[in-house]
């Protein structure tokens, strides 16, 4: 049984096109004047993490305990750490990114920058009370920043929108209001990934739970696309996404779902990468190349549904693994997923392993990751520079600092 979890800041699920809003709505937030401090050059890169220590429980919440904490990708030496979070500004592992040499933290008080001693250098977004972040992503090139937001109290469906803000400046490039989302996803919109030429970006429609979500594509120039209930997954680097237009096949217990096939196509130009369909079972993408030539997708025994009425996959007996590759377009069984997988990660990025994982998940217990949360049981330790740099309960890779 594989124990380590990945969860992404939204969850993953052509028709009409809805007009920009633009402008012409009270913006969510002032952005700070960004102050012009630089973090200090280090001789070395930096690995940089996330990573909650524990949490602090008030009466109706519990807050993350959390700190950023840098450390020398060769050496394994801790080179900075500060606390970040807490009672006074809630902020999960997710919610934080790496921008270059700086973080930005997306907490339900403000969106600031600092530098990886803990100083800060700016204040990008300052929420209003009735505001609340959903989900944020940072893009490729670490310049722009996009939040959603959602009403603080979930009463008032009106109130939310999408902001993409530059990271140097506070800068507001762009933004939607609920006048757009409302009809595109029908939901408060969580960003879930940049495209890859970061003009453009992936938005999920939050509140839906139970089912599947609404996906809409928007463009930095004002447009926004409905892609509807149909996306599988978002290839991290922006170029594909993987839909399931023919509809879904749910899990026989539980509302996990997969597809009959997946189409992988680029997500601006809509050019068809590759279908991948295999008889009798359901897909679902799991982890795509990092060249985006190939991707792993877990595929579960589809069988007659106990209560009739159609099909539904068999969780318990499953999955199996194929590796899919768009230039042959041919499905191919893996015996060690674990292995490929370890074969695409980053080096330079520290390992993570999750305890009570690494004695029976082999490959899979170890992750070089950057873009999601790590829940272990029993806790994780990062490895790194050939010894165990920290343990901690949950944490994320941030990605790597560069050097001189």
């Amino acid at each position: 049984m594989r124990r380590l979890v990945l969860a992404a800041a939204g969850a993953m699920a052509v028709a009409a096109a809805a007009a920009c809003s633009g402008g012409e709505r009270e913006r969510p937030a002032q952005p700070g004047g960004a102050a012009t401090t630089e973090t200090p050059a280090a001789a070395r890169p930096l690995a940089v993490l996330a990573v909650q220590t524990g949490h602090e429980d008030t009466p109706g919440r519990s807050y993350p305990l959390l700190e950023v904490v840098s450390f020398d990708a060769v050496t394994g030496e801790e080179a900075a750490r500060f606390e970040a979070g807490g009672r006074d500004d809630f902020l999960t592992p997710g919610m934080v990114f790496l921008a270059g040499r700086e973080v930005v933290t997306v907490g339900e008080g403000r969106v600031a920058r600092r530098a990886l001693d803990g100083r800060e250098l700016g204040v990008l977004v300052d929420w209003r009370e009735d505001q609340r972040p959903t989900s944020a992503a940072l893009s490729h090139d670490g310049r722009l920043l996009a939040v959603g937001w959602e009403d603080a109290g979930l009463r008032d469906r009106e109130n939310g929108g999408l902001i993409v803000v530059e990271v140097a400046t506070g800068r507001v490039v762009r933004e939607w209001g609920m006048d757009v989302f409302g009809p595109a996803v029908g939901a408060w919109p969580a960003p879930a990934g940049w495209h890859a030429d970061d003009r453009g970006l992936e938005v999920f429609g939050f509140a839906h739970r139970g089912g599947p979500g609404v996906y809409a594509a928007v463009r930095l120039d004002g447009s926004v696309a409905r892609r509807g209930p149909v996306v599988a997954g978002i290839e991290p680097g922006g170029r594909l996404i993987a839909t399931a237009p023919g509809g879904w096949t749910w899990a026989c217990m539980g509302i996990a779902m997969a597809a009959r096939e997946l189409v992988f196509a680029d997500p601006v130009s809509g050019r068809e990468a590759g279908r991948a369909a295999l008889d009798g079972f359901a897909l679902s993408p799991l982890r795509f190349a990092p060249g985006a030539d190939a991707v792993l997708i877990e595929a579960y025994p589809v069988r007659p549904a106990p209560a009739g009425g159609g099909e539904c996959y068999a969780w318990q007996a499953g999955p199996e693994v194929y590796l899919f590759t768009f230039a042959s377009g041919k499905l191919e069984r893996v015996r060690d997923p674990g292995a490929v997988a370890a074969a695409w990660n980053d080096p330079a990025l520290p390992v993570i392993v999750c305890a009570s994982a690494a004695a029976e998940a082999g490959p899979w217990a170890e992750v070089r990751d950057p873009r999601w949360p790590v829940f272990c049981e029993g806790g994780a330790e990062v490895r790194l520079g050939g010894k165990v740099a920290l343990r901690a309960e949950q944490l994320r890779v941030l990605g790597i600092a560069p050097g001189n």
